[in-house]
């Protein structure tokens, strides 16, 4: 099918991003593990390209998921266009109907020679080609996402525990400063107030232990609040990059369901076009014998051998192959239109542009 054409490269464009991604995903994964896993810190220098590399994932998932969402809105396109050129069949088309007016048989002879050398399976067969490919690189990506999304939880979750440790020792380390702001008052006070030169000596010893264990705390409170500052940067940065594989795992499943059942659905159409054919290819048999004699048993016999030599082998594997999720009709349409809806939901900008013109991203 000639509007196919173009999607062999707009697939292996896609497949170049979603391996790319998966790269960097693994690179921030691992790095997110290693820092949950020890009492590891990120430098500002590191921290800024492990940032940027997480939002150039994020920037890249979108590319491909719009990507995908395009194609297959393009495969819906085709499927529409298919069906209307196998709808097309099963009448004369102009320049028969036209024959007709001279000859009758010449232009019943036109049809069943359009029908027997057109291709009534490949077409179908090239859309559930695509479609496969697709949901093949949306399986394999998600099989990846699911995983590291496990580990990568864990990880976060780790790192948030130990920004809680850390701010637990931070809320203790104050507390122990305020209780010692009123304890050096107290002495200083005393110390003012006493009398003898050994009482002044045991109170200016215990100032100075009091002093030492302030000015200690003070220290760690510094520290522990520059240690809980970068988690909180960090707990951020890594939370984005759980959330973005939590929402393309999302994404996947959409564009998942929507390819498969979009498959059932091509697969029934397929079948009641190629019904509805014979039906007609049938009731022209049956007119023509009415009409014309004997000598049309071999115009019927090469009418129906033409349509079972080019589709039923095809659309038996066919089938065979999609045995386990043929469904009734209803079912599928029932299905269809909640996928339709979750995926027009996701992809509304993506529609857009497609219905603009606009396929593929950059």
């Amino acid at each position: 099918m000639a509007t196919l054409q173009n999607f062999d490269a707009e697939i292996e464009s896609t497949r170049q991003v979603v391996e790319d991604m998966r790269s960097k995903i693994e690179q921030s994964g691992t790095m997110l593990d290693k820092f949950a896993q020890a009492d590891v810190a990120l430098g500002d220098a590191d921290f800024d390209i492990e940032n940027a590399r997480i939002q150039d994932v994020l920037k890249q998932q979108k590319v491909m998921e719009g990507n995908i969402a395009d194609l297959i809105i393009g495969l819906e396109d085709a499927t529409n266009v298919f069906g209307s050129e196998f709808e097309s069949m099963k009448s004369y088309s102009g320049m028969e109907k036209f024959i007709g007016l001279f000859s009758k048989q010449r232009m019943q002879r036109m049809r069943s020679e359009r029908v027997r050398n057109m291709s009534l399976a490949g077409n179908l067969q090239e859309l559930l080609a695509k479609s496969d490919t697709i949901v093949g690189i949306l399986k394999s990506q998600k099989d990846i996402l699911d995983s590291r999304y496990s580990t990568s939880e864990a990880s976060l979750k780790s790192v948030i525990e130990r920004r809680k440790g850390t701010m637990a020792g931070l809320e203790e380390t104050q507390k122990r400063i305020e209780e010692l702001n009123p304890m050096l008052m107290d002495i200083e006070n005393r110390i003012a107030a006493t009398t003898t030169q050994k009482d002044r000596t045991e109170l200016e010893s215990e100032r100075s232990e009091l002093a030492t264990e302030y000015n200690q705390k003070q220290a760690k409170e510094q520290e522990l609040l520059a240690e809980s500052q970068t988690l909180e940067r960090y707990t951020s940065m890594f939370q984005t990059f759980v959330d973005s594989l939590n929402n393309q795992i999302a994404a996947q499943s959409t564009l998942i369901n929507k390819l498969t059942i979009d498959t059932e659905q091509r697969i029934v159409l397929y079948k009641s076009l190629e019904d509805s054919l014979k039906t007609a290819a049938q009731q022209d048999v049956a007119h023509k014998i009415n009409t014309l004699g004997s000598q049309v048993d071999t115009a019927a016999e090469t009418t129906m051998a033409g349509i079972g030599a080019a589709a039923q082998k095809h659309i038996g594997d066919l089938l065979e192959m999609h045995e386990k999720n043929m469904v009734a009709t209803q079912d599928i349409q029932r299905r269809k239109k909640l996928a339709d809806e979750a995926f027009a939901r996701r992809f509304d900008e993506v529609m857009k542009t497609h219905d603009a013109g606009k396929y593929v991203h950059q």
